[in-house]
């Protein structure tokens, strides 16, 4: 089962995106900001990130950058 983490401030957004890849058979984690990603991603494994770009305390371009950097 593929593994999917979605970082979305919008709480109502993130639950919508969940409920969806959820009931197509994705095992999916979500947080509300880029830091907690980076945390998510220390703890476990995830084939997919779906990202916002606007969020508070890391948003998507430095969330993506510190990925990039850290290979």
């Amino acid at each position: 089962m593929l593994k999917i983490l979605i970082a979305e401030d919008d709480r109502e957004l993130r639950q919508l995106f969940s409920h969806v890849l959820t009931r197509q058979g994705y095992a999916v984690a979500g947080v509300s900001n880029g830091q907690q990603a980076l945390d998510a991603l220390d703890a476990d494994y995830y084939d997919m990130i779906i990202s916002d770009i606007m969020m508070p305390v890391l948003d998507g371009y430095e969330l993506v950058r510190q990925l990039r950097d850290a290979g």
